[in-house]
């Protein structure tokens, strides 16, 4: 059924800031053999983004246009029964997500996206996993900077160790050690509905295994700044994405877990924070621990909401062309083999890194290779049975062996000598 449909790819949400800018990498790939089109509520606007798009190539003039909107589920059905895999640009994913998701297994559509709602991907797990998995329907979230980083580079770790010295992962630590990017208006109305939502409990939020349908060896903890000598002996701050990566990654060991031969370890743990100097940190911490949880309690009443999203930058506005190509980020990640008490340590380093603004240049890279991945690979993925899945779970190596394709993304792994 799938090989009869029109579209090979739909990017949903085409004309917003992270939506064009998506269209905009798929064009400069010049797949000459990609059946795809743009999807978005308003024909005008989607008019304005393909005039855009025009100006990197002239082809696309013959691009289709699809109307289609999350509060009209048969507009959502009628592109999506033509389609093989769609793209969600469109947040925040807790108010625009759940129909898009209900509409794909309706009309069997694989479904990759760009969210960092654990909030909205736990509902999506709970309502959703079986039945994707029943009909063998492909639903990734976090394919952006967050959580495809965090979530491929400890895979590839894990996958090193095993490959290299057959040993389980004991535990993976990764730090952001460079990084220059700014948020789109976009990105800061998500934040602000993601914590403000109600729907789940202090303990839930804390929870390190919220996504998982198992438990590990991880356990809340404050976010305290440190010195870590795996990473130069700089600071260590809490890393705000950590809050959706760690959780991410998680649940890649819990599926893997699962998988016959293919388990991250038993004893497996992970973290994440961010290299800062010591005054950046000090200061990160101090509002983190003060000032945030009064904003979340805050941010739960809707005249404090309303004027948040009234003052902070409104959706549709993010960095420019300039600003985003002098972006860049580097991961690194510490990765520890499950050996025997007396055998020596066997520990390994990784490095992700990224040549182009994370959340937007990047972001929309990953977002756009994922979809691909399905798109050209889907017999070779390691989640083509389905399900609501990760990067590491849904899409794995050839995910990596996409981003990494004439230097897009770097993913490396070595063995730290003893």
């Amino acid at each position: 059924m799938m090989t009869s449909r029109k579209y090979d790819l739909v990017v949903y949400g085409a004309t917003g800031f992270t939506g064009e800018l998506t269209c905009e990498y798929i064009i400069e790939q010049k797949y000459k053999d990609l059946k795809w089109a743009i999807a978005g509520r308003s024909l005008a606007k989607l008019e304005k983004t393909k005039q855009n798009l025009i100006k990197l190539d002239e082809s696309i003039k013959d691009i289709d246009l699809i109307i289609a909107d999350a509060s009209n589920p048969e507009s959502l059905d009628a592109f999506l029964a033509q389609t093989k895999v769609v793209l969600s640009t469109v947040g925040p994913f807790i108010k625009y997500g759940t129909p898009l998701v209900e509409a794909c297994l309706r009309q069997k559509t694989h479904y990759v996206d760009i969210t960092g709602e654990y909030n909205w991907i736990k509902s999506v797990i709970e309502k959703y996993h079986e039945k994707a998995q029943q009909e063998n329907i492909l639903i990734i979230p976090a394919c952006g900077f967050d959580s495809v980083p965090s979530d491929l580079g400890t895979f590839m770790v894990v996958d090193y160790l095993a490959r290299q010295h057959q040993l389980h992962t004991a535990e993976v630590k990764t730090s952001l050690v460079k990084v220059k990017g700014r948020p789109s208006g976009g990105t800061i109305q998500t934040l602000i509905e993601s914590l403000s939502d109600k729907s789940l409990s202090s303990t839930e939020n804390l929870d390190p295994y919220l996504l998982s349908p198992h438990k590990g060896q991880d356990k809340p903890y404050i976010p305290w700044m440190y010195k870590d000598y795996d990473f130069g002996g700089k600071w260590q701050a809490f890393f705000i994405m950590s809050v959706i990566n760690e959780k991410i990654v998680r649940r890649s060991w819990s599926l893997y877990t699962d998988r016959p031969g293919q388990s991250y370890g038993k004893l497996f743990k992970y973290r994440e924070s961010m290299t800062l100097p010591f005054l950046p940190a000090f200061l990160l911490t101090s509002v983190l621990l003060t000032m945030m949880p009064i904003a979340t309690i805050l941010l739960k009443f809707a005249p404090f909401r309303r004027f948040a999203q009234n003052i902070l930058p409104a959706g549709g506005t993010g960095p420019n062309r300039e600003e985003r190509a002098k972006g860049h980020f580097q991961f690194e990640l510490i990765g520890t083999g499950e050996t025997e008490p007396y055998d020596p340590p066997v520990r390994v380093r990784g490095v992700v890194k990224g040549f182009s603004d994370p959340g937007y240049g990047d972001t929309c890279r990953m977002v756009a290779e994922s979809a691909l991945s399905i798109v050209y690979s889907l017999d070779s993925l390691p989640g083509k049975q389905g399900g609501v899945l990760t990067p590491a779970t849904g899409l794995g190596k050839v995910l990596i062996d996409r981003l990494t394709t004439n230097g897009g993304m770097v993913f490396e792994v070595n063995d730290i000598p003893t």
